[in-house]
């Protein structure tokens, strides 16, 4: 099996205002717990780079995302399946490092402390680990940049369209869609060691 570069990629791309002091304070937990993984950071200007290199067949989907946040959803997966390595957003803090619990493993997602049951395994795009084109990372891939997304424009709230084209339930569905052997070769990280609050407790903290 593939080993997962040593890779860390956070994505920040600085339209609106460069990257807050908190958050860099935060993403240097992960340089500090992974030292001999190479950091990178992405910017717009980095971004629309790489997309063009290296996606150009992409290109227009990007651009014609309702929402920005859509854009930085849909690039994650762009830069995990050409490179792999771990994704991480920068509201992420690392505790101490995963490197025993992500041993022997190509394509890990974060789940969610809301577990429902074990028909619904809930997880998010905040934190990701992949090998460069590993097989689900590439149906991610082929799904966010369906043309079809962007006519079909059914849902009632931009939380909702974003969830649902480029965010968690759009990674839920493929999943679910997944057969048992193609499951097996995806780990769910449990919620406890990356997702030990819900969003509103997170809050309160």
């Amino acid at each position: 099996m593939n080993e997962i570069p040593k890779i860390i990629h956070q994505i920040w791309s600085g339209i609106s205002e460069p990257l807050p002091e908190k958050f860099r304070i935060l993403g240097e937990t992960w340089k500090r717990d992974y030292p001999d993984w190479r950091y990178e950071f992405w910017d717009n200007q980095r971004i629309n780079k790489f997309i063009k290199e290296y996606y150009p067949q992409y290109w227009y989907v990007y651009c014609k995302f309702p929402f920005n946040v859509q854009r930085w959803d849909a690039i994650r997966y762009l830069i995990l399946e050409k490179f792999g390595g771990m994704y991480v957003d920068f509201d992420y803090e690392s505790i101490k490092p995963m490197d025993d619990l992500l041993k022997g493993h190509s394509c890990c997602f974060a789940m969610e402390k809301e577990f429902i049951s074990s028909y619904f395994r809930v997880f998010n795009n905040a934190l990701m680990l992949s090998i460069p084109a590993h097989p689900f990372m590439q149906r991610i891939v082929r799904y966010v940049f369906s043309k079809t997304l962007l006519i079909n424009n059914i849902y009632s709230s931009k939380k909702a369209a974003v969830f649902n084209t480029t965010g968690p339930y759009a990674l839920i569905r493929l999943y679910g869609s997944l057969t048992e052997k193609e499951k097996d070769d995806i780990y769910l990280i449990s919620a406890e060691y990356v997702s030990p609050f819900t969003g509103y407790e997170a809050e309160e903290v």
